[in-house]
């Protein structure tokens, strides 16, 4: 035999020495479930998808959160998978998909359509904020670990978070690829997502006062239902992603503030605190007003430095004439209006949930009132060291609406767990002033939406309301420019109020009557 045939022969049978080791090793893990078990184990990965979290749902039991379906896509390294990411991802985001494959073997990223390709394996899995998620103050945001930190997210924390990590796992072949006939699972925590907190927000009613707040930079709109107290809508502005918590921190307009629990000056929406406490002592006033007035030897002007001539209550508030109330408040004394303002919680803070508390507002040393005349006057137009918030004026509209009682505001309706539905008290009915009080004031209040009125760009077209403007001087100047606050607080409908709101436009240089006016029309053609 030549020595070329000698080593065809040996490398045939080396060939088949080879096979034959390989079929014994392959019987082996066939016979042996145990040693097939343990290669499938040292070659499997688990990764981590975050943690499934409780849903936070409207007052009709509508999810605010946990709303949306999309897709988890778990990507590999193959021609026909990154062809099909084209059509979903900008160059850029490919170059990053590409990279993270080409580092660890494999990509995650998420679509709102499920990907169909080789190389890609889509799941199904709930998204818990998406970009078009309303009342984001009122939910609040989480961490990176998807703990809760503020808002909603964090009061009920301990109902709504899961200790339970989703992942997927998958098993690798010896080159790295997916090993055929093994397909990635998922394994979810579903079950954390039946939990939540039902709140008393009407998700239509909160869309509109959104949209309403794209006319306010900084500021706040609270709707609140008058027979309840419940609060039906709550916006802070400028609002901030719950998606994009980072691009917030920085911002000097302050997003993540929520505003409608902060105290502000507040100007002329007290004035009606003043006309309840002097209808209630029977104290009735006549005025001429000519622009100014002297109060212990100091000179008060009034807004209209060319006055308004004879007025009364009805006429005072309806031309917000502060003459008027300069001189009508030392004649119904300052007592009076601090009863009245402590009857409506103006230095009682509301707690709405854990850690979210609306600050009590000021009504300064009411001792001072008592002597000097000039700290009396600052009082009857809300001016001085009266602070208030958004959410706790509305407590006085609500009052004068519903026939001279208010509820304390309240957020949530009750709370879900394990499939039981546990519901909160309602507050009990708290009385300000008599009902034939707020009946003349609600008339009052009316008249100030009427032809010449300050509040006559608050007047809806589709219902009937009414309320009060107020322009606020904080004390700061910007630019050689005095700061103030604008205010409109009223109620609609007229006859059978439904619904309080509050509009507060920071550092406004125009009123904010057309803000509650959008809202009443926008509510009455698409709710009632």
């Amino acid at each position: 035999m030549s020595s070329y045939h000698k080593r065809v022969a040996f490398c045939y049978f080396l060939i088949v020495a080879t096979m034959f080791v390989c079929i014994l090793r392959l019987c082996t893990i066939v016979v042996n479930p145990e040693y097939k078990t343990v290669a499938e184990t040292a070659s499997s990965k688990k990764i981590s998808i975050g943690y499934s979290r409780g849903t936070v749902y409207d007052t009709l039991g509508n999810p605010l959160t946990n709303k949306r379906i999309v897709y988890c896509n778990l990507i590999f390294d193959d021609p026909t998978a990154l062809i099909a990411l084209y059509e979903h991802f900008s160059s850029e985001e490919m170059t990053e998909i590409t990279e993270e494959i080409r580092e660890s073997g494999f990509a995650l990223r998420y679509t709102e359509e499920k990907l169909t390709a080789d190389g890609i394996y889509s799941f199904a899995v709930t998204e818990h904020n998406g970009s078009d998620t309303v009342a984001s103050h009122i939910i609040g945001y989480t961490d990176s670990t998807g703990r809760g930190v503020s808002g909603l997210e964090s009061a009920f924390d301990d109902l709504l978070s899961s200790d339970k990590e989703n992942y997927i796992t998958f098993t690798l072949n010896g080159i790295g690829n997916v090993l055929e006939g093994i397909e990635p699972t998922l394994t979810y925590d579903y079950k954390t997502e039946c939990n939540g907190v039902r709140t008393t927000i009407d998700s239509a009613v909160q869309q509109i006062a959104e949209e309403a707040a794209k006319k306010i930079k900084t500021g706040a709109i609270v709707i609140t239902e008058v027979e309840t107290g419940k609060i039906r809508a709550l916006v802070s502005c400028p609002d901030f992603n719950l998606k994009n918590i980072a691009d917030s921190l920085d911002d000097p307009d302050e997003p993540l503030l929520n505003r409608a629990f902060c105290t502000y000056n507040i100007g002329s929406v007290f004035k009606p605190y003043v006309a309840a406490a002097g209808y209630e002592g029977g104290v009735g006033y006549y005025t001429e007003c000519r622009g100014y007035t002297d109060i212990d030897g100091l000179v008060f002007s009034c807004h209209n430095l060319g006055g308004h001539g004879e007025v009364d209550i009805s006429s005072a508030l309806k031309y917000s004439c502060n003459t008027f109330f300069y001189e009508y408040i030392g004649s119904v004394g300052g007592r009076r209006v601090i009863n009245i303002a402590e009857k409506a919680g103006f230095e009682s803070s509301i707690t709405l949930a854990k850690g979210m508390t609306c600050k009590a507002g000021s009504l300064g040393n009411t001792a001072v009132y008592d002597v000097s005349k000039r700290s009396l006057a600052n009082l009857s137009i809300g001016q001085g060291e009266l602070m208030l918030s958004p959410l706790a004026i509305t407590n006085l509209y609500m009052a004068i609406a519903g026939g001279g009682e208010y509820r304390t505001p309240s957020l949530i309706e009750g709370t879900v767990k394990d499939g039981n539905f546990t519901s909160n008290p309602i507050p009990a009915k708290v009385r300000v002033m008599s009902e034939y009080t707020a009946e003349r004031l609600k008339n009052d209040l009316a008249g100030v939406l009427t032809k010449g009125g300050t509040g006559e760009s608050a007047a809806p077209t589709l219902t009937t309301a009414a309320g009060k403007t107020g322009t606020a001087q904080t004390g700061i100047v910007r630019n050689g420019k005095k700061v103030t606050n604008s205010w409109f607080c009223g109620f609609f409908p007229l006859h059978k109020p439904k619904y309080a709101v509050t509009v507060l436009s920071e550092n406004a240089d125009r009123g904010c009557g057309d803000v509650f006016a959008y809202i009443a029309d926008k509510v009455t053609a698409d709710i009632n």
